[in-house]
């Protein structure tokens, strides 16, 4: 693939706007009217999840202004599904048409729908009384044969006989800290789900598909050193603080250790696994703290798991014979910089295992981008590249072993802007790669939901966009800045076989919303281009307007929106189009350390963590400044949360010079004080010593990465926001860059908010706060005073 040339910045010319700028209420509701949480949902159907009845016939739900209707399409053809009125009528007068609860539609098109507590049957025009709706029972991990389910009882696994009610202990040793089935307080949702008694599902834990064996483990806890995080605003209404004590080890210190196991059903026979995997050491504590199953052995005896080992800087494919707890190191691929079973770091791994056990697709960055490999597991030879080329396979949609063919998304082998995604098949064999979605767009075909996630609350996957029988499949498509397309094509050579749905945006742009505009410029290295957007303030003064920069810089996700959705919603942080609202240009880019594109470019930040991103951050705002008189060069502030309040708080630190006022949120502002996260390098405390020799050591690859380090640099405004309750960024990372900036005599300020988990970033009074800093600090305005985001004319009621 050549080179494109990057895309011209966009002079001032090409943007005008007459109109006289406002006072600061009137922003103030512009802006609350634009909020990401008000606007994602009025654009209507922007994608279409199919259910698939057989080879080809699916039913969807088709959005409306007052509710919804339901599409059958069959052989091409899109019709209601049902006459929706008559359904109604026939379950009673409390029935409105186009708000009907659909549990699913038959192959000879009956309706079975939900109303008032009960299942009903549409047939010819009457409602037929199914008995009421069941009432899932949480927490029950079932049986592929749906008549039994495992069940978490104490510290304890059981099984349940769905049938009678009847239960049996499988386990009985389980004990504090090193529970069956407990999610480890590593996973980040400790307090959460202490506080809430979330219905977790048995904590890795899987069926085997002939419901012969459960396979997973526990996790020792035991000797890890409880991390107390203060509630100093009790929610019980006391006076006095609660501590709640969390297992969870910091950098250099030993992490929880997981024991794995099978367990025989009809038996209760424990079968112990052994994860020392002919390797003669077992996987490290960073290494795993579950079984994930990527797929089984046709007799089901064997399961495969995928590792990405940070102990060996390595990821592994495992072959786990539960009958006899054998473990078999299949491949593995040693690797520098992040380690990557598929495009994003907490993605489903882009793994499938084949012939019954005996092949696999193997993903790997080898060739410096993303692709796939198809091995044979028996020798662990590899049998052929699948992908190749400079650019790089984003998810496996399916493989169709009876045809020999593989369905998935890229981005980049077409050129432009190397984010968007379009769809692709390829055989097997590596050979008659075909593109399947031609438009320049990002196709937002989905894979699987995230791993963690997925196991922890037991998420079904996406429904397949590909048809049962593999022909059609389902097509959505937009851009930054237009709404998109849904619609049917053929797996055999992409042609379009009907339009399904246009996105309905009429709502969304009566709001005063304005899309962003994409540009390109090059990185800090005068040669990567960087594809990023900008939110135009939506007023006029007659000044150059003062520019906000939302950063995240995390190796995990981007943020830069490349389809409607996305430029809507931001991802690890709101509010960009508020802030346009309010006057601010926002500039939106990621920077070198991101992920989905090269190897080489996120492995740019994997020593250095957000520095890289954030010195491409620093050439992308001059480069924009000079080619846009709109821009205010002399007044840049940026913002973020988690990731992107370290690189935040890092900005306004390392180049004092550029950034004037940063609101850094729930930031991990030095990396000696949390987890070890699996995004970069293990701690070197010296000659490879990876466990800290005294409580106050600091990794020799950690140290320059504190922004307390750079504490004397501050110059301008800078907020710290956190939360007292933040188990993915601690609190006490935040207060210790407080003590550093007093220590070096620094003028900042702290957002305390009570009770805030990680996720407060829609909090109204946060959102307030955040706009009122900007306005004040950077625009030089007074905000608007006791503004209450969500109140009654904007006002709160003590004002």
């Amino acid at each position: 693939m050549t080179d494109t040339p990057a895309e011209p910045i966009r002079s001032p010319e090409a943007v005008k706007d007459d109109r006289p700028a406002t006072d600061i209420f009137t922003r103030y509701q512009a802006a609350e009217a634009v909020l990401d949480a008000r606007v994602m949902p009025l654009v209507l159907n922007e994608s279409v999840a199919p259910n698939w009845v057989d080879d080809q016939a699916f039913w969807y739900r088709r959005q409306r202004h007052d509710g919804a209707e339901f599409i059958w399409v069959e052989n091409g053809q899109a019709r209601p599904a049902f006459d929706h009125a008559a359904a109604a009528a026939a379950l009673g007068v409390t029935a409105d048409p186009w708000k009907l609860v659909v549990e699913t539609i038959t192959a000879d098109r009956q309706a079975v729908l939900h109303h008032e507590g009960r299942r009903w049957q549409i047939t010819a025009g009457q409602a037929v009384d199914l008995g009421p709706v069941p009432v899932a029972a949480p927490g029950l991990l079932l049986s592929p044969a749906g008549d039994q389910a495992l069940a978490v009882r104490g510290h304890d696994l059981h099984l349940v006989d769905l049938a009678t009610g009847d239960e049996r202990a499988l386990t009985i040793d389980g004990e504090d800290n090193f529970a069956w089935g407990k999610i480890p307080d590593a996973c980040l949702l400790a307090i959460a789900r202490k506080r809430a008694a979330l219905p977790i599902l048995p904590f890795g834990w899987s069926w085997s598909p002939d419901g012969r064996f459960v396979v997973g483990g526990r996790v020792d806890e035991r000797h890890i050193e409880p991390y107390p995080f203060l509630e100093s605003v009790p929610q019980d209404g006391g006076a006095r603080p609660r501590v709640h004590a969390v297992r969870q080890a910091l950098v250099g210190e030993a992490g929880p250790v997981f024991t794995a196991c099978a367990i025989e059903v009809a038996t209760g026979r424990t079968i112990a696994i052994d994860l020392r995997a002919e390797s003669g050491h077992d996987l490290g504590q960073q290494d795993m703290i579950q079984i994930e199953p990527i797929g089984w052995s046709d007799d089901y005896r064997c399961v495969f798991a995928a590792v990405a080992a940070h102990s060996v800087h390595a990821t592994i494919l495992l072959e786990i014979d539960i009958a006899s707890g054998t473990v078999r190191r299949v491949i593995e691929e040693p690797s520098s910089g992040f380690l990557k079973l598929g495009a994003e770091l907490y993605k489903q791994p882009n793994i499938r295992i084949l012939a019954g056990g005996r092949e696999a697709i193997w993903f790997s960055e080898r060739s410096g981008y993303g692709h796939l490999y198809r091995y044979d597991l028996e020798s662990g030879a590899l049998l052929n590249p699948v992908t190749t080329g400079d650019w790089s396979v984003r998810d496996i949609l399916r493989v169709d072993e009876r045809h020999g063919r593989i369905y998935f998304t890229a981005a980049g082998r077409e050129g432009g802007n190397p984010y968007e995604r379009r769809a692709y098949r390829v055989d097997l064999d590596g050979r008659n790669l075909m593109l399947l979605s031609p438009e320049v767009a990002d196709h937002t075909i989905d894979g699987p939901p995230e791993s963690l996630l997925a196991r922890i609350f037991g998420l079904s996957s996406p429904p397949s966009p590909i048809s049962p029988d593999g022909s059609v499949f389902i097509d959505s498509w937009s851009t930054a800045s237009s709404p998109g397309t849904t619609v049917l094509r053929s797996t055999g050579n992409g042609a379009i076989v009907a339009t399904l749905e246009t996105a309905d945006a009429s709502a969304l742009f009566a709001t005063g919303w304005r899309a962003p505009e994409p540009f390109v410029a090059k990185a800090a290295d005068g040669e990567t281009d960087l594809y990023g957007v900008l939110y135009r303030p939506y007023a006029a003064t007659g000044a150059a307007a003062p520019v906000i920069d939302g950063i995240y810089g995390g190796p995990q996700i981007v943020v830069t929106p490349h389809n409607f959705a996305a430029a809507r919603y931001g991802v690890g942080y709101h509010g960009r189009a508020a802030l346009a609202a309010l006057g601010f240009a926002v500039v939106v880019v990621d920077g070198r350390g991101t992920p989905l594109r090269s190897k080489a470019f996120h492995d740019a930040g994997y020593e250095s963590s957000g520095d890289t991103c954030l010195d491409d951050h620093v050439a992308v705002l001059d480069q924009l400044c000079a080619c846009d008189a709109t821009l205010d060069r002399d007044r840049i502030g940026i913002y973020g949360h988690s990731a992107g309040g370290y690189t935040s708080a890092r900005a306004i630190l390392r180049h004092p010079d550029v950034f004037k006022v940063a609101f850094s949120s729930a930031g991990s502002h030095n990396f000696h004080g949390l987890y070890f996260g699996g995004g970069g390098p293990l701690p070197d405390y010296g000659e490879g010593q990876r466990l800290k020799p005294d409580v106050a050591a600091v990794p020799n690859n950690y140290r320059q990465l504190d922004n307390a380090v750079y504490a004397a640099n501050l110059r301008g405004k800078l907020l710290l926001a956190y939360g007292d309750m933040d188990e993915n960024a601690f609190p006490a990372v935040t207060l210790q860059l407080c003590d550093a900036l007093t220590r070096a005599n620094r003028r900042y300020d702290l957002l305390y908010i009570p009770n805030g988990t990680h996720f407060y970033l829609a909090q109204h009074y946060f959102l307030r706060r955040l706009w009122d800093y900007f306005i004040e600090h950077l625009m030089g305005e007074a905000p608007a005073a006791d503004y209450a985001i969500g109140a009654t004319g904007g006002m709160s009621s003590f004002a």
